[in-house]
């Protein structure tokens, strides 16, 4: 098995034709054949259904497609891991990514890239989940960030980046006399929120959906404000004393960090959204966007160690242990 035949096999399950996948790929069709026939010799299992129509992966093939494309990855990282900041890794790339996670990736994200990949030109497209998912699906990204969808297939190849923690966020000095009691609080149980107007993004997005399903879980109704659109604008509005949101980590940590916000744990349950990690297949044999990627995966790490993008990081490749301080053990 060589990744010449791994690169044959996902472009002939990508176009369904042997044809059309030997004119993608610029080579003729019996070379194309004869790569595919020999992997199936090599398995001992078909990978293809043929008929006048084309191909179509039977079900063996559409496990194996998911392994063929982790190896074609893992090869491509390891190329760029060897080729650190060489000239040879250059490119561009579009990320398509929450107002949230740009506001914890974006600065560390781009300093990584000036200082490795100083050719690689770095873009964010900034929408909600369901957007983001459809940019992937039109190419109008390389990579994207995406909160837990309702299908899993648009999941289906996507990296488990972290199980993030959601807050409800209020000022340190709420202006609000209908919730300024929660200027003590510490933690706050699920259904307690119904007796509070809180921000929420469109109905459309992740984390809304996330909140109203559980509110049915729970037997409750929320009362949603229409947020500003704006995660920042938003915010703003919290941190001045005038409003409530339920947010994740990620999109509040630097106003924890100045004191203009507070995050209150919510528990009964406690609220966590699943973030993934995605490139296009189109891209996995591209060095730029797999250094992207690869980075990505990193900072993650990075953030999350600093206590930035709270929760349970799910990709453990650049989780780093926790540092013995030998002195203390001595002293005892």
């Amino acid at each position: 098995m060589n990744t010449k035949q791994l690169q044959y096999f996902l472009t002939t399950a990508e176009f369904g034709s042997i044809t059309a996948a030997a004119r993608e790929l610029d080579v003729a069709q019996p070379a194309v054949s004869l790569q595919l026939a020999n992997l199936e010799h090599e398995l001992k299992i078909k990978l293809f259904e043929r008929d006048f129509r084309g191909v179509e992966l039977t079900d063996a093939g559409n496990r194996f497609a998911q392994h063929a494309k982790l190896i074609l990855r893992q090869i491509q990282a390891a190329k760029v891991d060897l080729l650190g900041s060489k000239k040879e890794c250059r490119g561009k790339v579009v990320i398509g990514l929450s107002q949230s996670a740009c506001n914890v990736l974006s600065v560390e994200l781009l300093t990584e890239l000036e200082h490795r990949f100083a050719n690689i030109e770095c873009t964010f497209r900034v929408g909600p989940s369901h957007t983001i998912e459809q940019w992937l699906a039109d190419e109008k990204v390389d990579i994207a960030l995406c909160y837990q969808a309702e299908s899993s297939s648009v999941l289906a190849n996507s990296l488990h980046l972290i199980r993030e923690n959601l807050y409800l966020y209020i000022s340190r000095e709420p202006k609000n006399p209908s919730y300024s009691e929660l200027a003590m609080y510490g933690a706050i149980e699920f259904n307690e929120l119904q007796y509070y107007d809180i921000f929420m993004p469109d109905e459309q997005d992740a984390l809304s959906r996330l909140l109203v399903k559980q509110a049915q879980v729970n037997g409750i109704a929320l009362k949603p404000k229409n947020a500003f659109g704006q995660l920042m604008t938003t915010l703003h509005y919290v941190a001045q004393g005038f409003g409530l949101a339920v947010l994740p980590s990620s999109a509040a940590f630097h106003l924890e960090n100045n004191k203009s916000v507070r995050p209150i744990s919510v528990s009964k349950p406690e609220l966590q959204c699943d973030v993934y990690l995605q490139i296009a297949e189109r891209k996995l044999q591209d060095a730029a966007s797999v250094a992207v990627y690869e980075l990505i995966r990193e900072v993650t790490a990075h953030m999350h160690r600093n206590h930035a993008w709270r929760g349970t990081l799910v990709d453990k490749k650049y989780l780093r242990p926790p540092m013995v301080h030998v002195e203390a053990m001595v002293s005892g």
